[in-house]
């Protein structure tokens, strides 16, 4: 057999499918991924996620309770600024009436 003589064509599709086959070998174990990158992938991707969610849920929360809360709030703070007028009105009457009387009792020497 000289090396002259072209190969059998038999042998060449043996040798080009046992080349393709190492090739998708190979490449098959250079895409299959340990299974720790997988988790530590899976685990980064779902963390911010939830993050965001729990973000957006808090942010929502806060908003509807500040637009329920703040007209109640201003209900109190106006109950109370009315309170607090009245019983000033009442402390300064008392005081204006306590300053009379006593005027009235030690007339002026004039």
């Amino acid at each position: 057999m000289s090396e002259s003589r072209d190969p059998n064509p038999l042998v060449k599709r043996v040798d080009a499918l046992m080349k393709r086959q190492q090739e998708e070998s190979q490449r098959a174990v250079e895409e299959v991924p340990l299974l720790t990158e997988i988790v530590a992938h899976e685990s980064d991707a779902q963390v911010p996620a939830a993050a965001r969610g729990e973000e957006t849920l808090a942010a929502d929360i806060e908003r509807v309770l500040v637009v329920r809360l703040v007209p109640e709030l201003n209900k109190q703070i106006a109950g109370l600024r009315a309170e607090l007028e009245k019983e000033l009105r009442r402390s300064v009457r008392e005081a204006v009436e306590h300053a009379l009387a006593a005027r009235k009792a030690k007339p002026d020497k004039s």
